[in-house]
């Protein structure tokens, strides 16, 4: 079965060009309670550094939560803690980021939120988790 899906896949994979744009460019996303079983969500991102992503991941979030607001937003706050630990291990391999990483979120809720982080009776219980 293995070597079935390995003669199957050999000219798959991952493509990095050269390229001189050495900046961290992130994607978060989510949905709300998903998992039919449980209703809790699932969250993911993905990590680029020029044409190919260098970093990645998904994993169920272990609460279940009100609102896609509050969903997306412990999403973004994952994947930030990942761009800050991409950018340190870049900066330590000598590649330095001189620019801010660039993420991207398709949930405008968590745009005003992030941009705009002052008590919201509506989003108040995110602080405690």
């Amino acid at each position: 079965c293995i070597l079935r899906y390995l003669k199957g896949s050999v000219d798959l994979g991952l493509e990095y060009k050269k390229n001189d744009n050495f900046f961290l460019t992130g994607y978060s996303d989510s949905d709300h309670a998903g998992n039919i079983d449980d209703r809790k969500s699932t969250s993911g991102f993905v990590f680029f550094m020029g044409s190919g992503p260098i970093s990645w991941g998904s994993k169920k979030q272990h609460f279940i939560s009100h609102s896609s607001i509050e969903v997306e937003y412990h999403s973004v706050g994952e994947a930030i803690c990942e761009a800050i630990w991409l950018r340190r291990i870049l900066e330590g391999l000598g590649i330095p980021q001189d620019k801010l990483t660039t993420m991207y979120v398709d949930n405008e809720g968590v745009l005003k939120l992030v941009h705009n982080p002052v008590f919201h009776e509506r989003t108040k219980h995110i602080e405690v988790q």
